[in-house]
């Protein structure tokens, strides 16, 4: 008894991929050429640069027994650094105050946050804060 050409090839029509799986590869196909492309980028276009440091005061608040004056460390470069030491010097009224902190960790293309602690209003002198050394990791 012949059961037809489903039967002679071996195949039968419910082994045929359905338009469902075929979607679900031509997906996975489009992951696997977009994650190609980018490692591809970043392979080629994408510089290595080392540390690109600055820091910018973000907010100065009262806290007991002086003022706080919070700030962010932007890391534009391509390499991560740790220890970074901040500085910051406050010229308030003829006086000169100076106030540091370390973070821990800075890693490429990121920012951390930290604070200085002063005794005089940092509002009411001339505040400038800085990165002033780092180790590699």
């Amino acid at each position: 008894m012949d059961d037809g050409p489903e039967r002679a090839s071996g195949h039968s029509a419910a082994d045929r991929p359905t338009r469902g799986e075929y979607a679900v590869g031509a997906l996975g196909l489009l992951l696997v050429l977009a994650l190609l492309a980018f490692l591809g980028y970043q392979a080629l276009a994408v510089r290595q640069t080392g540390p690109r440091l600055t820091a910018t005061v973000t907010g100065i608040e009262q806290v007991e027994g002086g003022w706080q004056a919070r700030f962010s460390v932007r890391n534009s470069g391509g390499a991560a650094v740790g220890q970074v030491e901040v500085t910051g010097t406050l010229e308030s009224g003829g006086t000169s105050e100076e106030a540091t902190a370390t973070l821990d960790y800075v890693p490429a293309q990121s920012s951390r946050e930290g604070a200085l602690l002063f005794t005089a209003d940092p509002r009411s002198g001339r505040l400038e804060v800085r990165p002033v050394g780092y180790a590699l990791p």
